[in-house]
This record gives C-alpha cells, sequence and structure tokens, in this order.
C-alpha cells in the first residue's frame, strides 16, 4: 500500500494548528471576583473548578486542532494506492499478459468466445497504459517470452491469438512472465493473467509462496470464463484393439458429459473412405443428463484389411466444437501368427493356452484374433520365427545360450515374447545364465510353496494395458476360485537395478496375494517380454499341478488375462493413437525410401524422414487434433501408414472452479476481475490509487461539528453569576460541602445603605454560630 498527495505543498497548512493554541491563550476564561470574606472558602473550591475546566479546554483544543489537520489533509489531496508512490504515477510500466489459449477458450456465450472476452479487456487495460510502457504476450501454446516493439504490436498480438494445444500450464506460462518482468527497467511491475477460471486449466496451482518470490511484480487474474454455458461434450475414446483381426469387429466407446439442463442429441461413428469422405456407420440418439456421465458403445463390424479411420461425433454444434469429436486409427489384418512351445506331448500341453486365446469355433468361422501353431521345446530353435509375430514359452527347460541370443534379437526387432515358467524350468543355477537373464530381465531364485487357500493372482491396480480389460468387471473377478499352490520367485536383473539403461529389468505387473510378482513385463529393443511365474500348461488331474488358473471351473479370468497378455505383446509398437503434443512413431517396411509425406487434418503437408537403422517415422508436429496420413512411393511400391491424435481432457474441461478452491489454487487474497468497469477500477487503485479528499472532508465536518457542541457547552454563561445576589445561597451551600469548617461570622451590614438587599431564605436546619458572652 501507498499514500501520496496531488497537492502536497498544501501540507504547510498544518501550522495553522497554531491559531487554536492562540485562541486559546487568549480565551481563557478569565477569573470573577467576589467581594466575600470568606475567602478560603471560595479558594477551594476555585482550585476544584480550575483542574475541571483545564481538561475541558485542553479537549477542546485537540478537537480544533484536529479539526484543521483533517482540513489541510483534503485540501491536500491524498492518494492511497496499492504500490509505488506518486513519483512514478504517469511513468511507464512494464506489463506481461498471459492468456490461456487452450481449445476451450473458444466456449460460445452471447456468440461471444472466452478470446473474444480477453480481447476486449485487453483493449481496454492497454487504453491507460502510461506512455512508454512495455508490453509482452504470452500464452499456453509455448514460444519464447519477449516484450513486443511496441504497444500497437502487443493489440496485434493479442488480436492474432488462437485456440490451440496447450504446450505449457498456466502457473508454467506465469512463472516465465514474472522472470521477464523481474529483467525490465521500469520499476513498476504488472502481471496479467487471463483465465477462465476453470479446472482444466488450473491442474496445477501457483507454487506456494508466489508473491514473496515475485515482491515487485503485481498479479491480478481477469476472469473471461462463461456464467451459464451449455456443452455437449465426448471424451475418453476406448478401442477393442488397434490391430483389428479380419472379420473381427471393432468395438469404439466414448464416455458423455452434459453442462446445462436435460437434452437429447445423437451420437454417430463414421469411417474414412478411400477418396477422403466420412461415411457413416452408426448412430444412436442420447439423453443427456446433467452432470451426469454416460457411455456409447458401437461395434464396427465388416472392415477391410488395410489402415482404417474413423470418428466419434456429436449430432449438432453447440457452445464448443472442440469436444464434439475424437478420431481413431486401427489396422486391419489377418489374425497374427503365434508360435506355440510346449513339452511333449504339445498337443496336451499347449492345449489350455490355445483354447483360451484361439478357440476352435472362432477359428472355424474365421473370427480368430490369432492363428497358433503348436511346436515341441525341441524343434524351436530349427523353426523359422520371420512370419510369427509372438511366441509362447510354456513351461521351457533349461535353453542353449545361443537360443536365449536369438531370442532376444527376435523380441528387438519387434516380435513379442511370453514365458510361462514352470517345474520344468529345473534348479534356478541350471536355467539361469547371462543369455537368459538378458532376454528376461530378471533371474529365478527358488519354488514358493501355499496351501491352496492362502495364494491367489491379486492384482493391486488395473493400470496396465495387460489388466485394462478387467476394469469392465472389477472386483467381481472370482481369483481366489483359482488357487496357485507353488510360483516362482523372481528377481530383477543386477544390471537393471544398478541403473544400467542398456539392461533394464523386468517390472512387476500383476503380483500373488503373498505379495510376490505373478507377470512381470520387461522392453528389449522394439519388443516386449512378459514373464509368467506359474505355468498353465499341467492338467487338471496331474497331482503336481502348480495352480488351477487354466483348470478350474469356468475359467474366464485366465482366458481373459491369455489374451491380453497375448495381444500386449504381439500388438505393433506403433503410436496409432496419441494426445496432442505427443510423438507418433510409425514403423515402415521400405527403408530405401528416404522420407514420407506426412498430411495433417487441415489438409498441410510436410515431409517426414524416415530412419533407415531403426526403419521408423517420427512425426512431431501433432499439435492438431484429426488423423494423419503418411504415404511415400506412390500407390505402387510404396507403403501409407497413420494415426490419429486427440485432445487431452484438460484442453476441454472449462468446469469452473469452486470459489472454496481459489485460495488451494492461488493463495489467499488474491485479486480476481471480470469486466471492463472491475479492471478499470482495480487497475486505477493500483497504478494510480484512490483520493481520499471526500472522506477526509466528512471528517473535518463531523470534527467541526464536535468543536461546535463542546464549545457551546464550555463557555455557555453562568447562571447566577452576580455575586450580590447569590453570595448568601453560595456561602450556605459551601457549608453543607464542607460542615467540618471553622464557624465564620456572616459579613455585616453596611449602615447608611439606602436598600438593603434580604438574602434568599436559609434551610430550616442552618442556623449562625453563637458569640460568646462577655
Amino acid at each position: 500500500m501507498g499514500l501520496s498527495f496531488l497537492n502536497g505543498l498544501l501540507l504547510g497548512g498544518m501550522a495553522l494548528v497554531a491559531v487554536p493554541v492562540v485562541l486559546h491563550l487568549l480565551m481563557r476564561r478569565k477569573p470573577v471576583p467576589h467581594a466575600f470574606p470568606a475567602l478560603r472558602f471560595l479558594q477551594l473550591r476555585g482550585q476544584e473548578s480550575r483542574r475541571r475546566l483545564r481538561l475541558r479546554h485542553l479537549l477542546l483544543l485537540l478537537v480544533r486542532i484536529a479539526a484543521l489537520c483533517l482540513l489541510v489533509l483534503a485540501v491536500s489531496r491524498p492518494i492511497l494506492r496499492g504500490a509505488g508512490w506518486l513519483a512514478d504515477r504517469e511513468g511507464p510500466v512494464a506489463v506481461a499478459c498471459v492468456v490461456d489459449t487452450a481449445p476451450r477458450m473458444l466456449l460460445r456465450q452471447g456468440n461471444r468466445t472466452r478470446l473474444d472476452e480477453v480481447r476486449s479487456l485487453a483493449a481496454a487495460l492497454f487504453a491507460d497504459l502510461p506512455r512508454g510502457s512495455s508490453v509482452a504476450i504470452l500464452d499456453t501454446s509455448g514460444g519464447g517470452a519477449a516484450f513486443a516493439t511496441s504497444l500497437a504490436a502487443a493489440t496485434e498480438r493479442i488480436s492474432r491469438l488462437d485456440a490451440t494445444p496447450p504446450v505449457v500450464s498456466l502457473p508454467t506460462a506465469i512463472g516465465d512472465a514474472a522472470r521477464l518482468l523481474e529483467s525490465s527497467e521500469p520499476a513498476r511491475r504488472e502481471l496479467y493473467v487471463f483465465t477462465d477460471l476453470s479446472r482444466g486449466g488450473w491442474e496445477q496451482p501457483l507454487p506456494a509462496g508466489w508473491d514473496a518470490a515475485h515482491p515487485d511484480v503485481s498479479l491480478l487474474l481477469i476472469d473471461v470464463g462463461a456464467a451459464a454455458p451449455q456443452n455437449f461434450s465426448i471424451d475418453r475414446l476406448e478401442l477393442s484393439a488397434e490391430r483389428v483381426t479380419v472379420g473381427t469387429p471393432l468395438g469404439v466407446a466414448v464416455s458423455t458429459q452434459r453442462v446445462g439442463p436435460d437434452a437429447k442429441r445423437s451420437v454417430a461413428v463414421e469411417l474414412r473412405d478411400a477418396a477422403g469422405r466420412y461415411v457413416r456407420r452408426g448412430e444412436k440418439p442420447i439423453s443427456w443428463r446433467a452432470g451426469e456421465e454416460g457411455r456409447v458403445t458401437f461395434e464396427l463390424a465388416g472392415l477391410e484389411p488395410g489402415l482404417r479411420q474413423g470418428r466419434v461425433i456429436v449430432e449438432g454444434g453447440d457452445a464448443l466444437e472442440a469436444d464434439n469429436a475424437i478420431d481413431f486409427t486401427v489396422e486391419v489384418g489377418p489374425p497374427a501368427r503365434v508360435l506355440l512351445v510346449g513339452n511333449e506331448p504339445v498337443e496336451k500341453t499347449g492345449l489350455f493356452f490355445s483354447e483360451a486365446v484361439a478357440p476352435l469355433p472362432l477359428v472355424k468361422a474365421g473370427r480368430a484374433r490369432f492363428a497358433v501353431k503348436l511346436v515341441p521345446a525341441g524343434g524351436l530353435a530349427v523353426e523359422p520365427w520371420d512370419d510369427f509375430s509372438g511366441i509362447v514359452l510354456l513351461d521351457p527347460p533349461p535353453l542353449p545360450a545361443a537360443t536365449w541370443n536369438l531370442l532376444g534379437e527376435w523380441v528387438s526387432a519387434g516380435g513379442g515374447l511370453i514365458v510361462w515358467l514352470g517345474p520344468a524350468s529345473g534348479s534356478p543355477a541350471g536355467f539361469n545364465s547371462p543369455a537368459s537373464e538378458a532376454v528376461l530381465g530378471g533371474r529365478l531364485e527358488r519354488v514358493w510353496r501355499r496351501p491352496a487357500e492362502d495364494n491367489y493372482l491379486a492384482p493391486a491396480a488395473l493400470d496396465h494395458p495387460v489388466l485394462a480389460a478387467f476394469r469392465r468387471v472389477g472386483d467381481s473377478v472370482p481369483w481366489q476360485d483359482f488357487p496357485v499352490f507353488r510360483h516362482w520367485e523372481f528377481s530383477p536383473a543386477r544390471g537393471a537395478a544398478d541403473g544400467d539403461s542398456r539392461d533394464p529389468a523386468a517390472v512387476p505387473v500383476l503380483a500373488y496375494r503373498d505379495g510376490l510378482p505373478a507377470v512381470l513385463e520387461k522392453r528389449l529393443g522394439r519388443g516386449r517380454v512378459l514373464v509368467a511365474t506359474t505355468p498353465v500348461s499341467q492338467a487338471a488331474d496331474d497331482p503336481a499341478a502348480w495352480n488351477l488358473l487354466a483348470t478350474g471351473f469356468e475359467p474366464w479370468p485366465f482366458v481373459m488375462l491369455a489374451n491380453e497378455m497375448l495381444t500386449h505383446v504381439v500388438a505393433p509398437t506403433d503410436d496409432l493413437n496419441i494426445v496432442t503434443g505427443e510423438v507418433a512413431r510409425l514403423r515402415v517396411d521400405r527403408r530405401d525410401l528416404p522420407t514420407a509425406t506426412v498430411r495433417t487434418p487441415l489438409g498441410d503437408t510436410f515431409p517426414a524422414a524416415v530412419d533407415q537403422r531403426t526403419g521408423t517415422i517420427d512425426v512431431t508436429a501433432t499439435r492438431q487434433p484429426g488423423s494423419y496420413q503418411l504415404r511415400a512411393g506412390g500407390e505402387v511400391g510404396g507403403f501409407a501408414r497413420g494415426f490419429s491424435v486427440r485432445l487431452p481432457p484438460a484442453a476441454t474441461d472449462f468446469r469452473r472452479l469452486a470459489d472454496t478452491d481459489f485460495p488451494a489454487v492461488f493463495g489467499p487474497g488474491r485479486r480476481v476481475v471480470s469486466d471492463v468497469d472491475s479492471l478499470e477500477r482495480d487497475v486505477s487503485l493500483e497504478r494510480v490509487g484512490t483520493e481520499m479528499s471526500g472522506w477526509l472532508l466528512l471528517f473535518a465536518a463531523a470534527t467541526l461539528a464536535v468543536d461546535w457542541g463542546l464549545a457551546n457547552r464550555f463557555y455557555a454563561p453562568r447562571e447566577g453569576a452576580d455575586p450580590e445576589a447569590t453570595a448568601a445561597a453560595n456561602f450556605a451551600e459551601g457549608l453543607r460541602a464542607a460542615p467540618d469548617l471553622p464557624a465564620v461570622s456572616p459579613p455585616p451590614v453596611p449602615s447608611g445603605s439606602a436598600a438593603v438587599v434580604a438574602p434568599p431564605p436559609l434551610p430550616a436546619d442552618f442556623s449562625l454560630p453563637r458569640e460568646p458572652q462577655a
């Protein structure tokens, strides 16, 4: 807070306080002489009266001095302001404007977007800037922090702002703006944040102690949010798989949310044809409930082989178009070929897993997701692997180092490997080797034995892709009905545990009830390895069976787990569906082509280089949501790939923060304005201040009124001031007030008087003292 004066020289009027002092000295009340003999009595009374009058006169003096001081302060026009002093009131200031440019800022209300509100308020702010001020414009789309060359350039930058997916958060942009201001020359530094105060924009709060860290920067939040928006939105698209087998339907699901009153609106799914046009493949009318989240699912059958791109849309327009569509990309092709390796007889030991991932009815109908080939463990080394997407080792025996090395190379090239460990592994000393450890990411320690009722699979979380399918059933999975009697203890590789990124360890995915890992994953080059520490190749009537995962009553959890594990390792490592800002990495079969052409959802094109060593293309320009296409080499002999980009949920989440959340997000006492008048008033209070003359004049008038009342009370003429008329009465009153005084004779009556004034009658109990007899 700062205080300044528009007419500082008038403060010299404080010298007028001498006037009431002089008046006080000149107008002191003169004592009234009384020709009365009882002087001792009158002197006692006079002392008491003088003390009382002295206090009254001093109070009256202070009131008059205060009135004059208030009048002098009022005519000096004092200014109360938030920071700074009057000396630099008209001087230049350094201003930084941080604008949230997330797609939710295109939310319309009254045919105006949030960015339109930003432009209006910024124009009012710039109009009041002193001459020579510096202005910087920063937004959440990233870019450098620098001052504009002129106020006109800053105004032009504001007018050209467009909504784009955020690259940096608002707190990060605010921190960049504060550091820029602190490096500026003007002493006064002002930071304005244009925000809709939404949950999506403030997922991260301002750092604690922000004001203390930037004491010279004045921060003001400018609210441009919509007061009563109405919107239909879809988000969180889920696909049954990114790689779909020919003849297998594709499942597509989205979540729906409604802001505003209940309404009905249709949701549709469309696929792009060869000409680039979207063809509708399904539509469902939906009843949208305010504040409730819904779910819409579609099943698309008859997909043709190749890359397929589509979108889910909300029919009709609304206040925010950015959340009315989500694009997706899938690959449709033949069943993934899987090599299933088991002990003899492989038809028996591989039965449970093969039936789980490729049931005979689906195989005959041509709808199986996987094509399984059974091979005995002895034939693994001689079987060609190039045509297979995945290899499953069911209870493998110790393998030669050369076989492990070949498996490592095959996985690094993009293959998927699943290993179900069991009793055939023998002893840890016989199974473990540097080659096996390099592929599996760990080593066997020992076999654990548990009672049937004590141990079973117990997922702690369902975040991993292998377990994501179990979210639909949640806690209803009867894992306890499929006990695990024995399992291996598998420990991570030492090199990975010591931080060697070249030899990463296996990471637990799923655990047993006893806390030890049941399934672990290791990334190896472009491929994945899953290790299960108990087998699924033993028959139900085997007395030495290690578990009942595949042989219990209705083992549907094992069927789901087996399919998800195999899907995870054989799924293409291509990034077919990503979030804006992420890097899309796609594999290509033609390494002889140096570049490919990328076509964006807006129709723009740019080249992308092919990594000749890895056979991949990395696309970093993914700021625009929608579907992208990559093409190289022409229609014949070339390749065509693609991917889709969606907005993160926060980019379109305009739900407003609750007032109770403000202190935790912005810090206590943060200023927020929401219109032009409030902005101009707040800036005036901060930069110019508010005059206090009116209040001081009001206080001065009140003080003068108090002075007038006290003066009338203290200086009013006293009744009976004539000593001749009231002498006897005063004498009698004094005697009653001081009965212990010695007797005093009445005054003699003067002789020869022409007239004698009779004293007033004495009280009944009054008597004069008798004179002693001679």
